[in-house]
């Protein structure tokens, strides 16, 4: 009998391999070579440095919020982060990643069941309404110079992120709900699959019902905290916004591509590039759908099309989005391999 979930699975992966595949053929890889080896060290290191920012960044976020409920090595973020994001590359969508976050902080910490899913659930209730804010302001923007389908799919991920947000706050002091959808996501995701995920989530599962009181307190007195919520801020603008943005400007420069796809100046500068960082975030907002493994080809397709249609040359803006995407996010997920190996699924924690 044929396995229908694990078709999906491998039509999944066909989808984002041929999205891949194209961009590739596409790209004229003579001009991209001669522009990468002809790149000045100061912009390599500014690429470089700035990749290596962005991931501190990535771990800050996890830092801020779990430090602020206890005191919490910055390493322990770090595994947190690297986990994650090489689970959301395993599986269709980042949802489902994002899913196992408490179990994975859990295993870090050895925290109550309570305190992380609620910093857990913080985290992503923050980052989906930052995202989503962010990608509608970009349409809003750049609307007129997109393409009716891409704007639709866009606009529908956007959307998507600010009701995942919200509801995610409310899924907080409603953690019989959050049970029935931890275990809707283990029986229609192949889960089984994953490094631990099964024994991961099995377990997570059988405690949520047991942990709504101090969970909605202590998410309660996270969202109330400024430095909780001004911390993650910062280290989501850095990770998602700054870092992405200067990395691709760089790259354009080396290409020597302009990016002014909006008449925008103060005192005759033009400073349409400033808008580069929102055109990106807009771009990549495709990755929540579940369409692909961690948006795999979707994201660098997507994001080719939009700087194409802002004025970037297609054949410049597809390696220069696989670089950025390269960097910032496949990188650290490969990196996140060993500390998910590391991973002990008999769940022997340092507190009840």
């Amino acid at each position: 009998m044929i396995d229908r979930r694990r078709v999906l699975w491998l039509l999944r992966y066909g989808v984002g391999i041929a999205a891949l595949t194209w961009l590739v053929v596409q790209a004229d890889w003579a001009e991209v070579l001669v522009t990468l080896s002809g790149m000045a060290p100061a912009a390599v290191a500014i690429v470089l440095g700035a990749s290596v920012l962005g991931t501190v960044a990535q771990f800050w976020t996890w830092h801020v919020l779990i430090n602020r409920v206890r005191s919490t090595p910055f390493r322990v973020a770090a595994g947190v982060m690297l986990t994650v994001r090489f689970i959301n590359h395993l599986t269709p969508s980042q949802a489902v990643g994002k899913s196992l976050a408490p179990a994975v902080l859990r295993q870090y910490t050895g925290y109550t069941w309570g305190t992380v899913v609620a910093v857990a659930t913080l985290h992503t209730a923050l980052f989906a309404v930052l995202y989503g804010i962010v990608a509608l302001v970009g349409l809003g923007v750049f609307a007129s110079a997109l393409s009716p389908g891409l704007l639709v799919v866009i606009a529908a991920s956007a959307g998507l992120y600010l009701v995942v947000g919200p509801l995610l706050f409310v899924a907080g002091t409603r953690l019989g709900g959050a049970a029935t959808l931890a275990a809707a996501v283990r029986d229609r995701i192949p889960i089984e699959r994953l490094p631990y995920a099964e024994a991961l989530l099995a377990k997570a599962v059988g405690a949520l019902p047991d942990i709504g009181e101090e969970t909605a307190e202590t998410l309660g007195r996270l969202r109330r905290d400024p430095v909780a919520i001004g911390g993650y801020a910062v280290g989501w603008a850095v990770a998602l916004l700054v870092v992405p943005g200067v990395r691709v400007w760089v790259l354009l420069s080396a290409a020597g591509v302009e990016f002014s796809p909006l008449s925008l100046s103060v005192a005759g500068v033009e400073l349409s590039v400033l808008l580069l960082p929102i055109a990106l975030v807009t771009a990549y907002a495709v990755t929540l759908l579940p369409i692909t493994p961690g948006g795999v080809g979707i994201a660098e397709a997507s994001a080719t099309l939009v700087l194409a249609a802002l004025g970037v040359p297609a054949t410049i803006a597809g390696p220069t989005i696989l670089i950025d995407r390269f960097l910032g996010v496949y990188l650290p997920a490969l990196v996140g391999w060993y500390p998910t190996m590391r991973l002990d699924p008999s769940w022997k924690s340092a507190e009840s």
